[in-house]
């Protein structure tokens, strides 16, 4: 799941919206204040940010822009409290990825959420060598060869990609649907007991090459993880 950075001064929407997000397994820093906001962003990493656009201090047009000057790729959603066409235009023109307007659902707040983090995700350029190393775990991503300390893993190709996920983030949980379209690559449905099922054959063959291996961890209700 993600990192999300929320900024809105109004408690009364701040607080469900948190609870909606975190409900979702998403982990939330919630900030009133668009400057304190803004100087955490500075110092702090996140996956997405969700603005509020008419507050004091900063709006959010003013904060995105200095953010944008820090993270000029982090996804940034705007909230507004009015259908105003032109706080919407401004908002994409400074380079905002969605807008939604109040009130909104529950279920439309978490779809636009998990459709900007997919897009995000796919449009980052791999610029990245051709292994992904992480602790004792190496994997070439073009030839999907995976060791273990320096030992051949033989893994099918699905299984490398599935690892392959949950390496480029490591200690970030990785839902079964966000696995699933990572080793099928968005084409093909399967249940969440054959992502499962993949888990396990990784677990096993990782530990036929070292019985103490336990890289993945399982996080109950939400999906698996690479541990750090």
């Amino acid at each position: 799941m993600a990192y999300i950075v929320l900024v809105d001064d109004d408690i009364s929407v701040l607080k469900p919206l948190t609870e909606q997000l975190e409900s979702e397994g998403h982990k939330v820093s919630a900030f009133q204040s668009s400057l304190k906001a803004s100087n955490f962003l500075y110092e702090n990493d996140c996956d997405l940010a969700i603005f509020d656009i008419k507050m004091p201090e900063l709006n959010g047009h003013q904060l995105l822009k200095k953010v944008r000057l820090k993270k000029p790729v982090l996804p940034i959603i705007f909230l507004s409290s009015k259908n105003e066409e032109q706080d919407e235009l401004i908002g994409f023109t400074l380079g905002a990825d969605d807008y939604i307007t109040k009130p909104f659902s529950k279920h439309l707040l978490l779809a636009r959420v998990t459709a900007v983090l997919r897009r995000h995700e796919a449009s980052i350029p791999d610029l990245e060598t051709k292994t992904i190393k992480t602790s004792e775990l190496e994997i070439d991503k073009e030839r999907h060869l995976v060791t273990w300390q320096k030992k051949p893993v033989n893994l099918t190709v699905t299984e490398s990609m599935l690892l392959l996920s949950l390496a480029k983030r490591p200690g970030l949980v990785k839902s079964r649907s966000q696995l699933m379209d990572a080793a099928y690559d968005g084409t093909i449905y399967v249940s969440d007991r054959t992502i499962d099922s993949h888990v396990r054959n990784i677990r096993s063959k990782l530990k036929q090459v070292d019985t103490s291996c336990d890289i993945i961890s399982t996080v109950h209700g939400l999906g698996y993880k690479l541990k750090v």
